[in-house]
């Protein structure tokens, strides 16, 4: 018996008689069973449904079945589809022509319905085998394909990578990319059946091995060695890949020394600003405000000796109130540098404005400040930052610029803040500046307070002589 699988056949004979035969024969049998009295009429109707065996008489008046079969398997649609031959000759000869022409075995008239049965049996399985194997090879290609495909842009994505990419299997190095070849200063030659573990000290192997059996992508951080023994740190991160059919480790380090030197550069220059800040304060309150304390306190004295005539006592008592009230305001004025109360109030451009006018207040310099005045309050850390970034930039020019004329504008939108600063001093030029004096405690405030807030200096030309300074902080 046939398989379960309901079978399209299509009978093509120009003897009616031998096609209801063949229908009686095939009628229990689970397939649908089509006819066609002719060639054109069975070329016709394999163009509608393809079918899966085509019985076919050989001997037919105008287009006989050799023909027919020629045709089938010169089409791309029907050329795998088995064609058994329908023939009342025995001879050898036609038998060979019809091999020849495609067909795959032939059955003899008067039919044996058993021999019929059987071999009708016989093609469908072979036909059923023959397209579970064609599926199976074409899905087949189609995951090699794929599976290229995806080794070719991963191959592709680690060599356009800046950082190193290790391919990692069972402890061994089996492919890396270029970045690689630098940042481990190794020749290809030498990484490849490398023990990775050789790539980091003694200490972080056991790290090491504990990122390799993650499921996590990180990122870590871990010391590597290089070539010359010259130790980096690298931040890794770390996944599972199915590469050349078999799961290895894939390891992509960037080098992070040069980033936690950085780190390290700007908690310093916190500190360091953090301790400028406290002398400053402690000298304000020492030289300001301590003075007149010491005053009032030397006054209050004269006050409790009992041979001071009213007069005295009177003198006292005003020169007492003169210095409590310049006290109060050494006070305001300490507190006021620490936290300028208009900034708390109102904001970054009315704070600039009060700072502004206190320093043409002397006379040393004039401070033109543009902005918009309707825009909107930043963030707390962005003002104060912002605000420090000026008084750090006009200090900086009534020390050492011998100035006349200050221009400061700020551009706020949505997305950023833009700050531009330029003096008709003598001039200098910010970044090389800093290269020259990295001491600068100025210079190193204003680059920390940058680096908070993510910001960057823009490229300028000076439009003549000065210091020209610009700015651009993001806002989102």
């Amino acid at each position: 018996m046939l398989s379960s699988s309901s079978y399209k056949v299509l009978a093509v004979d120009d003897d009616p008689q031998s096609l209801m035969m063949l229908r009686q024969i095939l009628k229990n049998e689970p397939l649908q069973l089509d006819l066609a009295s002719s060639g054109p009429e069975a070329l016709e109707a394999v163009k509608k449904e393809t079918p899966d065996l085509i019985l076919l008489d050989i001997m037919m008046p105008g287009m006989d079945g050799l023909e027919v079969c020629r045709q089938l398997k010169a089409n791309e649609t029907t050329r795998y589809v088995p064609v058994i031959f329908l023939t009342a000759l025995r001879n050898a000869e036609e038998m060979v022509k019809g091999f020849e022409a495609g067909a795959v075995d032939y059955i003899t008239k008067p039919f044996n319905k058993l021999e019929l049965k059987a071999r009708v049996k016989n093609h469908l399985d072979l036909k059923r085998s023959s397209d579970i194997i064609s599926k199976q090879n074409l899905q087949l290609k189609q995951e090699i394909d794929q599976r290229k495909q995806t080794e070719e842009k991963f191959q592709a994505l680690s060599q356009a990578a800046f950082e190193a990419v290790l391919f990692i299997k069972n402890d061994l190095i089996i492919e890396v990319n270029d970045a690689s070849l630098q940042v481990f200063m190794h020749d290809p030659e030498q990484l490849i059946d490398m023990p990775v573990s050789l790539l980091v000290p003694v200490e972080g192997i056991h790290s090491l091995h504990d990122i390799l059996q993650s499921d996590s992508f990180g990122p870590w951080e871990l010391e590597f060695i290089r070539q010359d023994e010259s130790r980096f740190y690298g931040q890794v991160k770390h996944q599972r890949f199915v590469y050349r059919n078999e799961q290895i480790n894939v390891l992509a380090i960037s080098d992070v020394t040069r980033l936690k030197e950085l780190e390290q550069e700007v908690r310093n220059a916190i500190v360091e600003t953090e301790e400028r800040e406290r002398k400053r304060f402690a000298m304000d309150v020492h030289d300001g405000l301590g003075a007149l304390l010491s005053t009032l306190k030397i006054y209050v004295g004269l006050l409790q000796k009992a041979n001071k005539t009213q007069e005295e006592k009177l003198f006292l008592f005003e020169e007492i109130k003169t210095n409590i009230g310049e006290a109060v305001a050494a006070a305001k004025r300490i507190a006021n540098n620490l936290m300028p109360s208009t900034l708390n109030d109102y904001g970054l451009l009315p704070a600039l404005e009060v700072f502004s006018q206190s320093v043409m207040r002397s006379g040393a310099v004039t401070i033109h400040l543009t902005g918009n005045r309707e825009m909107e309050r930043l963030g707390k850390n962005t003002e104060i930052n912002v605000y420090r970034i000026c008084t750090e930039l006009i200090n900086n020019t009534l020390k050492h610029a011998e100035a006349s004329n200050i221009y400061l504008e700020l551009k706020v939108s949505r997305q950023k803040l833009e700050l531009g600063y330029q003096d008709d001093g003598k001039g200098f030029d910010f970044l090389e500046s800093l290269a020259k004096n990295p001491g600068s405690h100025g210079l190193k405030n204003i680059m920390t307070r940058i680096q908070f807030l993510n910001g960057r200096i823009l490229p300028f030309k000076n439009a003549g002589k000065g210091s020209t300074f610009r700015l651009e902080i993001p806002l989102n």
